[in-house]
C-alpha cells in the first residue's frame, strides 16, 4: 500500500517535530534546539538533537536522523504504513479508505508535483518583489511607515499591482495552471475563467518553521475591501496552525524568552524593525490551541497585545478561554491592553523600543485580568454576586490540567468571594464544565451571563454558614 504524497506532506506540515519527539522524551532545550538522551542507544550525557526549523532530529553518538515520521516507525517499531497512520490519527489527517497501490512512476509523479508546487510559490514571491523594487507608490508606503529596505528584505515584501491577471506574465497557460489554483494564487469564476486572487496590494509571504513560504497576505494601498486578504486554506497552509513572524523570531533568537502575540502583519515587522524580535501574529483567526502548543515548545512565557476598547478585551477574553485546559506551572502567561486608537505599529513608532518594552514587562497577569473580568460580571457587595462570581471562576479553574497553579488561583478566589478555599476545592470537584451555554459573557454586557443553579446554591450556602446574620436580612427564602 501506498500513501498519497499529499496526505504525507499534510502530515510532516502537521506534526512538528519537537511535539512528536515529546512526546516519548523529556526534551530540554538549549539555544534553538532541544536535547535528550538517544532512545536508539544507551548513554549517559544528552546527544540526541531536535531541530524545530530543521524539522529533524539526528544522534551524534549513534548517527540515528530522519524526520517525524522517521522518529515515529524507529522509536515505535512501526513499518512506514502504521507510522503514517498513527501520524494521521494524531494530528487529524484524514486518509482515504480504498486500495491506494501507487506504481514507481506515479510515486515519482507526485514528488515532481510538491516540487513544483513549491516552484510556482517561489516564483511568484520573486514576481511579487520584483513588483515592489519596482513599484515607487508602494516602497514609498512602506518607508512612509518607516520600514527599512533591510527589514523589508528579512520579510520578502512586494507588490502585486492593480491587474486582473498579472501571474500571466509568469505562467505558461494562467488560464488552466493547476498548480496557481492549488496554491491559492488564482480564484476560478463561475463562467471558468481566472483572476489573480491578489491585486493592487502589498504582498506579505507567510513562511512556515523551515523557512519556506506556504501563503501570501496582502494589504491594500488605495481604498477598498477587504482591507486585508489571505491565502484560502491549501494543502500547505492551515491557518489555524500557523503564525507570522515566528520564523523570523526563531532566525533573531538563539533563546525566546517571550513571544509577543499582536494581530497584524504589520505590527510584526514594525516592532521587528525597532529591535523587538520576538513578535507573531495570527493569520485572520482568532488563537487556537495549536498556536499555543507550538508557541510553548519555543518558549515559556507569551503577552498577548490587544487595542484597549471593547473589541480588544473580547479578544482577550477569547484567547483566555482557549488557554484554560493548556496551562501549566511553567507557563506564563500576560495580557497587554494599547491606549485606545493605539496599535503596536503606532505605538512602538511613537514611543520608541524602551518604552513599549516596558509596557509588555508590565502588561497584566492572566490571573488578574481573569478575576477583574468575572467580577465585573456580578455585584461583589451581595451575597448572591459573589457566589455567582465563585462559581463562574470555579467552572474555568476546574479546565487546568493539574499542577500548583489551580490551588494559587483557588486561594486568590477564596480572598475575592470571601469563602473558605477548602470549601472552594469541594466546591471544584462538582463544578460543571464550561460550556456554551454556561460562559461568562465577555466585557461590557447588561446581560446577565447563565449560570448552573446547583453550584451557586451550594456556595450561598456556604456564605450563610459562614455569616448567619445574612439570614436576617431574607425577608422571604420561600
Amino acid at each position: 500500500m501506498q500513501i498519497d504524497q499529499k496526505i504525507i506532506d499534510e502530515i510532516l506540515q502537521r506534526a512538528d517535530i519537537v511535539d512528536v519527539v515529546g512526546k516519548s522524551l523529556k526534551l530540554k532545550r538549549s539555544g534553538q534546539n532541544y536535547f535528550a538522551c538517544c532512545p536508539f542507544h544507551k548513554e549517559k550525557s544528552p546527544s540526541f538533537s531536535v531541530s524545530s526549523i530543521k524539522q529533524i532530529f539526528h544522534c551524534f553518538g549513534c548517527g540515528e536522523s530522519g524526520d517525524a515520521i522517521g522518529f515515529t516507525m524507529k522509536y515505535n517499531g512501526l513499518d512506514f504504513i502504521e507510522a503514517i497512520k498513527l501520524l494521521a490519527n494524531t494530528y487529524g489527517v484524514h486518509i482515504p479508505e480504498g486500495r491506494s497501490n501507487l506504481t514507481k512512476a506515479e510515486i515519482i509523479e507526485k514528488k515532481e508535483h510538491k516540487t513544483t508546487l513549491n516552484d510556482t510559490i517561489n516564483k511568484t514571491v520573486q514576481f511579487y518583489r520584483n513588483n515592489l523594487i519596482n513599484s515607487n507608490l508602494a516602497l514609498n508606503y512602506l518607508k512612509n511607515r518607516g520600514l527599512t529596505q533591510n527589514v523589508i528584505d528579512k520579510f520578502l515584501l512586494g507588490y502585486v499591482h492593480n491587474e486582473t491577471t498579472s501571474l500571466n506574465k509568469v505562467f505558461n497557460n494562467y488560464l488552466n495552471n493547476e498548480f496557481l489554483l492549488e496554491a491559492g494564487l488564482v480564484t476560478k469564476r463561475e463562467d471558468g475563467s481566472t483572476f489573480d486572487r491578489f491585486r493592487d496590494r502589498v504582498i506579505f509571504p507567510i513562511r512556515n518553521v523551515r523557512g519556506e513560504v506556504i501563503a501570501f497576505g496582502g494589504r491594500i494601498i488605495a481604498k477598498g475591501e477587504p482591507k486585508y486578504l489571505n491565502s484560502p486554506e491549501t494543502p500547505l497552509f492551515q491557518k489555524g496552525h500557523e503564525l507570522y513572524g515566528l520564523y523570523q523570531a526563531l532566525k533573531a533568537n538563539t533563546k525566546l524568552p517571550c513571544i509577543l502575540i499582536v494581530e497584524g502583519y504589520m505590527d510584526v515587522i514594525a516592532l521587528f524593525q525597532h529591535g523587538i524580535e520576538y513578535a507573531v501574529a495570527t493569520l485572520g483567526t482568532a488563537t487556537t490551541a495549536h498556536h499555543i502548543q507550538r508557541l510553548c515548545r519555543y518558549t515559556n512565557e507569551i503577552v498577548f497585545c490587544f487595542d484597549g476598547d471593547n473589541a480588544g478585551r473580547t479578544a482577550a477574553w477569547r484567547a483566555l478561554q482557549v488557554l484554560f485546559p493548556l496551562l501549566n506551572d511553567n507557563l506564563q502567561v500576560r495580557f497587554l491592553f494599547l491606549p485606545d486608537g493605539e496599535d503596536p505599529d503606532s505605538c512602538v513608532r511613537k514611543e520608541g523600543k524602551a518604552a513599549f518594552e516596558e509596557r509588555v514587562r508590565t502588561s497584566l497577569s492572566l490571573s488578574s485580568f481573569f478575576f477583574n473580568t468575572l467580577s465585573k460580571q456580578s455585584d461583589m457587595n451581595t451575597m448572591e454576586g459573589r457566589a455567582r462570581f465563585a462559581a463562574s471562576a470555579l467552572n474555568f479553574i476546574k479546565q487546568i490540567p493539574g499542577g500548583i497553579l489551580p490551588g494559587i488561583l483557588l486561594d486568590e478566589l477564596g480572598k475575592r468571594a470571601r469563602i473558605d478555599t477548602q470549601d472552594l476545592k469541594q466546591q471544584q470537584q462538582s463544578a460543571q464544565p464550561i460550556t456554551s451555554a454556561n460562559v461568562t459573557p465577555m466585557i461590557n454586557t447588561n446581560e446577565e451571563a447563565p449560570v448552573k443553579v446547583p453550584p451557586a446554591i451550594r456556595l450561598a450556602l456556604t456564605l450563610l454558614v459562614q455569616y448567619p446574620s445574612l439570614a436576617t436580612h431574607m425577608k422571604d427564602p420561600f
